[in-house]
């Protein structure tokens, strides 16, 4: 058989014979064939397989037996044994297994055979049945196949001695087309389920990042543990009925200490905070990174990972395909539209009145013709009145979350209008500017608003409008939780010491500040009056856990999971790029489809205007598009060639040939304005997705150091007040000693005067003492003997 070839063209092939001449292969192939003929499938299988044992390298024997495989799913597929039995689970596992022998045999006998027409049509068909068994096996293989066995190019001598050629090719084509739809039909619906499962995905990770949030804040919220130790420390010296470490504290407060001395508090040198937890490896290793990290940037606020912020992700994805979205990216609507959603007046209006009152003004020559301007003639329908509510409700969420773009508008007021057309002339509706306002589906009757509802509601479903509500409502909650309510610190000029915000002395604990770990000049003028102290600071300082070392396992475990979670964020961000990416290519497609269709439809136009405009013997669309259909076969336009094939197959009278092109167009829009939802709500994802990161990534030191430096302060306001109990104790101790001195002494001048001898003493004036009393080591003082409340009730 002569072929002829072109510059990237296959070799014609030979239909009877694939990659050999011999005449055994062909005859033993062609008796396999007669027993399926005669039902005996299995015996033609156990003949195939012989033949391919003595020759492993023809592509006949391949194909055949890829056939006969094929035979058996066809045979299986009508089955009446129900799947769910286990003879019916046992059937489907073995024609999975028939499948995948299928498509491995015709892929072998495609790549010994290149270019066998019949080769392709059973891989062809092998593995269009395996996308029916396994949901991971596309249908893009399926169309990548057809393409290769269209490319077979062949002489007209081969075109017309083998009827076949043709037969095959009208196969793969109507399979292609086939295939065609069922990713179409099956891309929006997994794009709304990979949309869905990384939300779910994501709200997750947000519940696990709050929890572990939630399990560091609660530490710093337990209540105060008493310190036995101090405690019994404090017994000792000042009386067995002492309360609390804290009530001591206070106690030396509001009695002893100063105001400066309260200042003093408030500024923390850094050497001493080092000394205080020497002996405590991760407090010390904490605190400086702390300092470090803060004299370096002058703020608390950090990211557990750089590479993990929403912005990074942002310049490594977007920016580099900026241009390329840019040239997709649905347009947003301008501010008009929310005006009248948002304050036109939506009523349900009469349009009898209406059309009566726009053909009176069309009559009028004189005076203002703007029915736009006039009263509209609005009627009383409650029932209109409620779904035309329920519009404006969902067009104002859709304005507001931004997913509502020109495309969605354009789908829409294309349907509002063609039901207007059916109550008013498309004339008035044009000269009027009905066609152009939304409040043109006030018009409207039931039936018909109904189906404007049934068109946002898929709208919305498929943006995933009320999901995204609930995510944007819950990263608002969660963003207002992540606002971390630290108390103000900063260090001094030379970064020698930490210093709290004066204002904590009258109350104010927690004062605006951005994170700043720098002294201003705004702080420095800071005065306070003194009856501007109180005591709110005390109650902050006592309160709390003071299990630092809890704390401090829960700060690094609390670090460490947001590293976990910032990646699986990332993740997820990197997921909804490339499905981004995706739709946008996806986009692209389509645009370069519609061209090619609304091209095939300015012809059928082109020719309508001619017979208008001179009335001679008219061209048939047919005609026009199979010459068409040669320009398009030299410029190599695929995708052209199969709609016009898909036109010609049949003969069509004109009319029906410009419906089905109108159809196609109409279709191809409602894809691209859909896809466009689904970019919106996409990019909205990935918005939230890079505010999620943030959140879960970004922390204030200030939340650990904080506690830290409480730590100190409590010890050190304790070690104070220990001091001066001791002090008090010691002063009253030594009153206490002179004054027994002084009783002693008195003591032997009575037993030498007035109440020597046999002279008993007045008791009216000594009064009775108790010497060997006094004298005990175990005496000790009440809290009140050593000035502690005395100063108060004096």
């Amino acid at each position: 058989m002569k072929t002829k070839k072109k510059r990237n063209a296959r070799a014609p092939p030979s239909l009877s014979d694939f990659d050999d001449q011999s005449p055994t292969i062909t005859k033993e192939v062609e008796d396999a064939m007669k027993e399926h003929q005669n039902g005996n499938h299995t015996k033609a299988l156990n003949l195939v397989e012989a033949t391919l044992s003595r020759h492993p390298s023809s592509a006949l024997a391949l194909a055949a037996l890829s056939f006969c495989h094929l035979k058996f799913v066809f045979f299986a597929k009508h089955s009446t044994t129900p799947v769910s039995s286990d003879d019916g689970l046992l059937q489907l596992a073995e024609t999975f297994n028939h499948v995948k022998e299928a498509v491995d045999l015709s892929k072998r006998a495609v790549h010994l055979c290149p270019n066998s027409l019949a080769c392709w049509f059973f891989h062809v068909n092998a593995l269009f049945k395996l996308t029916e068994y396994d949901a991971n096996a596309g249908h893009e293989p399926v169309i990548e196949a057809c393409d290769a066995g269209l490319a077979i190019e062949f002489t007209p001598e081969d075109l017309a001695t083998e009827p076949r050629i043709e037969e095959f090719r009208t196969c793969l084509r109507l399979i292609k087309l086939q295939s065609k739809y069922l990713i179409d039909t099956k891309y929006l619906e997994n794009l709304k389920n990979e949309i869905q499962e990384l939300q779910e995905r994501k709200e997750e990770i947000e519940k696990r990042a709050i929890t572990a949030s939630k399990n560091f804040e609660t530490l710093e919220l337990m209540p105060l543990p008493e310190n036995k130790s101090k405690i019994k420390n404090l017994k000792k010296v000042v009386g067995l009925d002492v309360d609390t470490v804290e009530r001591q504290v206070k106690t030396y407060w509001n009695d002893t200490m100063t105001k400066d001395q309260k200042k003093d508090l408030l500024r923390i040198q850094i050497e001493d905070l080092e000394l205080h937890f020497a002996k405590n490896k991760l407090a010390m290793k904490v605190m400086k990174q702390a300092v470090e990290y803060a004299t370096g940037a002058k703020n608390w606020k950090f990211t557990c990972n750089a590479e993990l912020t929403g912005e990074h992700m942002n310049s490594v994805h977007l920016e580099t395909f900026f241009d390329v979205l840019d040239s997709v990216c649905p347009e947003l609507l301008l501010d008009s539209l929310w005006d009248t959603v948002e304050s036109g007046k939506w009523k349900p209006v009469n349009v009898v009145e209406a059309k009566k009152m726009s053909e009176d003004l069309s009559r009028n020559e004189g005076g203002d013709k703007d029915f736009m301007k006039k009263k509209w003639p609005y009627c009383e329908d409650s029932r209109r009145e409620e779904i035309i509510t329920k519009i404006r409700v969902v067009l104002r969420l859709l304005l507001v979350f931004k997913c509502f773009c020109s495309s969605h508008l354009s789908a829409l007021m294309k349907l509002i209008l063609e039901m207007l057309k059916k109550q008013v002339p498309e004339q008035l509706l044009m000269e009027y500017g009905i066609d152009h306002t939304l409040l043109s589906v006030c018009f409207l009757d039931i039936s018909e608003l109904n189906l404007v509802v049934e068109f946002l509601d898929d709208h919305a479903n498929i943006c995933g409008l009320r999901r995204l509500i609930l995510s944007l409502v819950m990263d608002k909650a969660i963003g207002e939780h992540s606002v971390a309510n630290n108390e103000k610190i900063v260090f001094n000029e030379d970064f020698s010491c930490v210093v709290f915000d004066k204002r904590m002395l009258r109350g104010e604990l927690m004062v605006p500040n951005d994170g700043a770990a720098v002294t201003s000049s705004a702080d420095d003028e800071i005065e306070l009056n003194d009856d501007e102290y109180k005591d709110d600071i005390l109650d902050w300082l006592l309160k709390g856990g003071t299990n630092i070392g809890e704390q401090l396992k829960q700060w690094t475990n609390l670090r460490e999971a947001s590293r976990s979670l910032g990646k699986e964020l990332c993740k997820i961000y990197e997921a909804e790029f490339h499905r981004l990416l995706n739709i946008c290519e996806k986009k692209v497609q389509y645009l370069r489809d519609i061209v090619v269709w609304q091209n095939l439809e300015s012809i059928c136009v082109k020719e309508d205007k001619r017979r208008e405009e001179f009335g001679y013997e008219q061209l048939s669309y047919k005609y026009l598009l199979s010459n068409q259909r040669q320009i398009a076969s030299t410029n190599g336009n695929i995708f052209e060639l199969d709609i016009l094939w898909n036109i010609l197959r049949e003969d069509h009278v004109d009319n029906e040939i410009k419906l089905w092109i109108e159809k196609q167009i109409d279709e191809m829009d409602a894809k691209l304005y859909k896809l466009d939802a689904i970019i919106r709500a996409t990019t909205i994802n990935m918005d939230q997705t890079r505010t999620k990161i943030n959140v879960v990534t970004n922390y204030d030191y200030r939340s650990i150091l904080v506690p830290l430096l409480k730590s100190f302060m409590r010890a050190q306001l304790e070690e104070l007040a220990n001091k001066d109990a001791e002090k008090k104790y010691e002063a009253v101790e030594e009153a206490l000693s002179s004054e027994l001195g002084d009783l002693d002494k008195k003591k032997k001048t009575d037993k030498g005067g007035a109440h020597g001898g046999d002279i008993p003493p007045n008791l009216e004036i000594v009064g009775p003492v108790a010497i060997d009393e006094l004298e005990q080591d175990k005496w000790k003082l009440l809290p009140v003997q050593c000035g502690g409340e005395r100063s108060k009730n004096a």
